[in-house]
């Protein structure tokens, strides 16, 4: 269960629990009152009036002195300062013959029939009360499932606003802070908390992009020295026969250098973001970027719609370029190549394929991190290539607000794509 649910669940039962528990205290409190007050009235309504007052009335009755009204076990009235002035009313509630000069009640009788009675109302309104208390606690149930529903969303909503922006946040936007309104409560502690915390991922990204860019610039120049030093004298057959080879080395080096510097450059640039936009014809990238590349041997298929986005031309250019080296430096002799440019629910697709050695889908899922070649060293550019190429790619298509994916080709090769918003 969700923890909303458990939430409603708890202080639902929390309430149904407390009600039951008053509703319980309640009906024993009564129960309790009752008993005490039948127990009081079979103490008082015993036979309260005087022997001599019995026999003037038996004497007013009986002439001749003989009256069937003798001892203390008889009555005909009670006392009205008892609660039992009004016997005559109990005694046909319970059943007994009306109380007449000539007719006698036991004090048994009377003391019987007041505790029936007693008993009897009682036992109405515990068994009422008891009923209405089983009532209104079901009732009371479903308000208080209402309430706690009311409760949990009303509580949970602020979290549902930072978990919300939290999401959205990314490490090509984030200047972005939830800056939460509202009272100073925990909510919106543990968004201040996030806020800090994307203060100082931010300072991060910023320090490490500022570091790739300046490192990159400042290794650009004396690699262009370097390598420059080293053709010249190549060039102008000025080299020894013996140290030609050392030297066609040492240039192969720095020209692999350069790349890797300008791929830095370019994924450093990728994750900056994006200053302008302007509209990007995709065909006409993509036809330029193929010409310009050349394919050598790999026949190469275009199939191509007339698509437009908004984005960076250069760093569009740059992805499509990466994807083509791909493609052609890892074919095989006599391979081909796919470039497909076409329109996929409101998204501009850009697919390269190519053929190739078979790729397992664990190494797929690794292609788009920076520095990894597949069965090469993770760690080595290798001669061919910088191990950037993809992970650029995959940078590019974030700035833009797309992504990268990639598959394995049935038969061996690899299905590349980049998915743009139109």
């Amino acid at each position: 269960m969700s923890f909303r649910t458990r939430l409603v669940i708890i202080i639902a039962g929390v309430f149904i629990a407390a009600g039951a528990a008053l509703l319980t205290v309640q009906y024993l409190v009564v129960q309790s009152l009752f008993a005490s007050a039948i127990n009081t009235t079979a103490a008082t309504c015993v036979p309260s009036m005087s022997i001599t007052q019995i026999s003037q009335e038996a004497s007013a009755t009986d002439p001749e002195g003989v009256s069937p009204f003798t001892g203390s076990s008889t009555l005909l009235y009670g006392d009205s300062s008892t609660g039992c002035a009004y016997f005559a009313e109990t005694a046909d509630a319970a059943g007994l013959p009306a109380a007449t000069p000539m007719q006698t009640v036991t004090i048994d009788a009377v003391e019987g029939a007041v505790l029936q009675q007693s008993t009897f109302l009682a036992d109405e309104v515990g068994g009422g009360l008891l009923l209405w208390s089983v009532v209104v606690l079901v009732a009371f149930t479903g308000v208080a499932a209402a309430i706690a529903f009311w409760l949990a969303r009303r509580s949970l909503d602020r979290i549902g606003e930072v978990t919300a922006a939290a999401r959205d946040i990314s490490e090509r936007d984030l200047g972005r802070r939830l800056d939460l309104p509202g009272p100073d409560d925990e909510i919106k502690e543990l968004g201040d908390t996030i806020d800090g915390m994307l203060d100082r991922l931010q300072s991060a990204f910023t320090a490490q992009d500022r570091f790739v860019a300046n490192a990159s610039h400042e290794l650009r120049t004396p690699l262009t020295t370097t390598r420059t030093a080293l053709e010249i004298p190549l060039e102008q057959g000025a080299v020894p026969a013996d140290l030609q080879a050392n030297m066609q080395r040492a240039l192969r080096a720095t020209e692999q250098s350069e790349r890797l510097i300008t791929a830095l450059l370019s994924l450093a640039r990728a994750r900056t973001g994006l200053d302008e936009v302007e509209p990007v014809e995709l065909r006409t990238l993509i036809e330029d970027e193929v010409e310009d590349l050349g394919a050598g041997e790999i026949a190469v298929h275009a199939n191509l719609r007339e698509l437009t986005v908004d984005g960076d031309t250069v760093l569009l250019a740059r992805a499509v370029r990466n994807l083509l080296e791909n493609a052609i430096r890892h074919n095989v002799p006599d391979g081909e190549l796919w470039v497909r440019c076409r329109r996929e629910r409101g998204r501009a697709i850009i697919e390269v394929e190519n053929t190739g050695a078979p790729i397992t889908p664990a190494t797929v899922e690794l292609l788009t991190e920076p520095f990894y070649r597949g069965d090469a060293s993770r760690t080595s550019t290798g001669p061919d290539g910088t191990g950037l190429g993809l992970a650029i790619v995959q940078s590019i298509a974030k700035t833009h607000g797309g992504e990268v994916r990639l598959r394995a080709r049935k038969g061996g090769g690899l299905i590349a794509a980049i998915v743009l918003p139109l």
